[in-house]
């Protein structure tokens, strides 16, 4: 028998309702409680749980093919659209394109 890996994945939800000036300020009030374990999650909490199979590649090798595929997707329209300009655009989403494409 093979031994295998699997993550697994919880997520615990809870709403709380914090007096405070702004959405900004409630949001940091709602981080420091729970922080401080003023708030905890539990069981009660409990929403969903998702198994993963992490034998394969890695993450960071997942989201490098996931790029490279949406790199190879959008790049020869981008560039149609990037050679119509007689004045080529610095910021054109054609060269941001063809720079991420070479750091993968």
């Amino acid at each position: 028998m093979e031994k295998y890996k699997i993550e697994i994945q919880e997520f615990l939800l809870k709403v709380v309702e914090i007096k405070a000036k702004s959405i900004e300020e409630a949001i940091l009030k709602t981080k420091k409680k729970y922080n401080n374990s003023e708030i905890v999650l539990d069981y009660n909490d409990f929403v969903e749980v998702d198994f993963v199979d992490i034998n394969g590649i890695d993450r960071v090798d997942e989201k490098n093919v996931l790029i490279k595929q949406i790199i190879e997707y959008f790049i020869e329209d981008e560039k149609k659209h990037f050679d119509e300009y007689d004045n080529k655009p610095e910021n054109h989403i054609y060269n941001k394109l063809v720079l991420l494409k070479g750091l993968i």
